[in-house]
């Protein structure tokens, strides 16, 4: 074999090498971001049943507020 084709071989392994540790970095990354995304959808999921119960509460005040006017009402 030549030199020139020792420095080509040399080259490839290296840009295999260059490309298999991008691939690991960008799975790693991967992985990092799913769990990320995985707690803020379960952050969002708990916000959203709270802000659903806060507003079932409020309906039902209002609703008890406008019965007890209409009792008042109806009493005069």
């Amino acid at each position: 074999m030549g030199d020139l084709q020792i420095k080509f071989l040399i080259l490839i392994v290296l840009v295999f090498l260059i490309t298999a540790g991008f691939c690991i970095l960008i799975w790693q990354q991967t992985k990092r971001f799913e769990k990320k995304a995985l707690l803020a959808k379960q952050r969002q999921k708990e916000y959203e049943k709270e802000l659903r119960l806060k507003m079932q509460a409020e309906k039902r005040s209002r609703q008890e507020k406008i019965a007890s006017m209409e009792e008042d009402t109806k009493e005069a």
